[in-house]
C-alpha cells in the first residue's frame, strides 16, 4: 500500500512519451482544423474518433505498429458507422446499453486475437456509444469519410518516422506478443460484458444524462495490463477524473472559438498522452475535458451538469469494474503476488 501511495505522488518524466504523445495530438488537431475551416464542425467527433486510432501500437517497430494501428482503425471506422446508424434509427437508453454491451464482449475477442494494444474494447465502445448519442442531421457517409480520413492521418503520423529513418537503418525487429490461452480471452470478455452491463444499466437507471460514460468508465481499469494493475486503475480513474471535471469547469468559462477549441483539444490529448503509460490519473486530468469538449462543437450544454455527470458516472462505472476485476480474478492475483515476490527475491 506504501508503494501505490509513493508512486501516485510521483510526478513522473515526460521523457520517451513526448514523440508518441505529439502524434496522436497532431493526428487530432489536424482533422479538427480542417473540419473547422470548413465549416463542418458537426463533423468533429468523427474525426476525433477516427485519430484515436494513433494511440495504438506506441511503442511498436514501424511496421508493426501500422498493423496494428490499421486493423485498429478499421474497428474503430466501423464502431463510428456503427454509432451513426444507430442515433439514426433513435435507438436510446436500454437498448443502446444492450447493444454496446454486447459489441463490447466481442470486441474484446477481437481485439485481443489481433494482439491490440492498448487492449480490450475501451476505445471502439466509447466511439459506439458516444456517436450514437450526439445528434447528427448529416448523411452517413459524411461521418464515415471523416472518421476513415483521420484513421488515415493517424496512420500516416505512425509510419512516418519509418520514412524519415536512414535507408541502411532497418527497422527493429519485435515480435508480437502471444496470443492468450482462449479461457483467458473468454473470461476477460466476460468481465467486460457483466461490468458494462451492469454499469450502464445503472446509468439509465440514474436518469443522468450520459449513462454510456459509465461503461467507459467501467472499460477502462479491466483493460489494464494484469488483475492488480486493473484495481489500481479504477481508483486512478475516479481520483484523475474529478480532478479533470474540475479543469473542464474552469476551462468552459472562456468562450472558445471553433479553431481555438481544436488547437486546445489537441493540446490536452498530447499532455494526457505523455502520462498516459506513467501515472493514469495525471492522464486523465488533461484528457477528460477532451471527452467532454470535443462535443462543445455539436452539442453545447450546461456546465453544471455536464461536469456533475461526468463525475458521477465514472464513480458508477470504475466501482462497478473495480469489484468485477476484484470478485473474478482472485487466482491471477495471487500469481501475480507471487511472481512480484519471486522477482524481489
Amino acid at each position: 500500500m506504501k508503494t501505490y501511495a509513493r508512486d501516485f505522488f510521483r510526478i513522473p518524466s515526460p521523457r520517451g512519451h513526448r514523440t508518441p504523445a505529439l502524434r496522436v495530438a497532431a493526428g487530432i488537431g489536424i482533422p479538427l482544423i480542417i473540419l473547422v475551416l470548413m465549416g463542418r464542425t458537426d463533423l468533429t467527433i468523427f474525426a476525433v474518433f477516427g485519430a484515436l486510432t494513433g494511440v495504438f501500437g506506441r511503442v511498436e517497430p514501424h511496421w508493426l505498429r501500422l498493423k496494428h494501428q490499421t486493423f485498429a482503425g478499421i474497428l474503430m471506422s466501423l464502431s463510428i458507422v456503427g454509432g451513426v446508424i444507430s442515433g439514426g434509427y433513435g435507438i436510446n437508453g436500454w437498448a443502446l446499453v444492450g447493444i454496446g454491451t454486447l459489441i463490447a464482449g466481442v470486441l474484446s475477442i477481437v481485439a485481443d486475437v489481433l494482439r491490440l494494444r492498448p487492449s480490450g474494447p475501451l476505445f471502439y465502445i466509447f466511439a459506439f456509444m458516444a456517436t450514437a448519442s450526439v445528434p447528427f442531421d448529416g448523411q452517413l457517409w459524411e461521418a464515415a469519410l471523416t472518421g476513415v480520413a483521420s484513421v488515415g492521418v493517424a496512420l500516416v503520423l505512425g509510419f512516418m518516422g519509418r520514412l524519415w529513418a536512414r535507408r541502411t537503418e532497418p527497422d527493429r525487429q519485435l515480435a508480437e506478443a502471444p496470443l492468450p490461452a482462449w479461457s483467458r480471452i473468454y473470461a476477460q470478455a466476460g468481465r467486460y460484458v457483466v461490468a458494462l452491463g451492469l454499469a450502464g444499466s445503472i446509468g439509465v437507471m440514474s436518469g443522468l444524462g450520459h449513462h454510456y460514460w459509465a461503461m467507459v468508465a467501467a472499460a477502462a481499469p479491466i483493460s489494464a495490463v494484469g488483475a492488480s494493475g486493473g484495481l489500481i486503475r479504477a481508483v486512478y480513474r475516479i481520483i484523475g477524473t474529478y480532478a479533470g471535471v474540475l479543469l473542464t469547469a474552469a476551462l468552459l468559462t472562456i468562450q472558445w472559438s471553433p479553431l481555438g477549441l481544436a488547437f486546445l483539444i489537441a493540446a490536452l490529448q498530447f499532455a494526457g498522452e505523455v502520462f498516459v503509460i506513467s501515472h493514469y490519473s495525471i492522464a486523465l486530468v488533461f484528457m477528460t475535458p477532451v471527452a467532454l469538449m470535443m462535443t462543445e462543437f455539436v452539442a453545447p450544454g450546461p456546465t453544471g451538469t455536464l461536469v456533475a455527470d461526468r463525475a458521477l458516472e465514472t464513480t458508477i462505472g470504475a466501482v462497478i469494474a473495480f469489484f468485477v476485476i476484484l470478485l473474478t480474478t482472485r487466482k491471477q492475483r495471487a500469481q501475480e503476488r507471487s511472481l512480484r515476490q519471486t522477482q524481489t527475491n
